[in-house]
Order: structure tokens, then C-alpha cells, then sequence
């Protein structure tokens, strides 16, 4: 969404992962108890993983270390 909000006429772009694969039954939907867990995303890197496996092996660990940093008072994260 970042490389064409430029190119479009619209200033809100709204992610929504995987739902439409979803619910067009392209994509089967993880179990309850995987969803309680916090594992979806697991669930979708077994279905996906030649497409999933760089964003969640790489940037996830990263997003987890910037949070580390963050609560621990090292760095401090502006919001744009």
C-alpha cells in the first residue's frame, strides 16, 4: 500500500491481510483456539510460506526488538 498511495487519488488506505481470501474460501480461516493463542499468524505462514515466511522470520523479530527498546526507556519511536 506504501509504493502506490502516491499513485492513487486517496489519502487512506485500510490493510485487511487475508480476509477476502478468506471468506471466498481461497484461504482457509485458523481455528478458534489458534486465534485465542495469538498463533494466526503461524496458521497463515503453514498455508503461505514462500510468501509469508520473509515478513514474519525477519520483520516480526525486528517489530519485537523495536518494542523491547521502546518499553525498556532505550529509544523512543515517533508516530507519524
Amino acid at each position: 500500500m506504501a509504493e502506490y498511495i502516491e499513485r492513487l487519488e486517496t489519502r487512506l488506505m485500510i490493510g485487511v491481510g487475508a480476509a477476502f481470501d478468506i471468506h471466498a474460501g481461497i484461504l482457509r480461516d485458523a481455528p478458534q483456539w489458534v486465534k485465542d493463542s495469538g498463533l494466526q499468524w503461524l496458521d497463515r505462514l503453514c498455508q503461505e510460506p514462500r510468501r509469508l515466511w520473509r515478513r514474519y522470520l525477519t520483520n516480526n523479530p525486528r517489530f519485537l526488538w523495536d518494542i523491547a527498546l521502546q518499553c525498556s526507556g532505550l529509544k523512543r519511536f515517533e508516530v507519524h
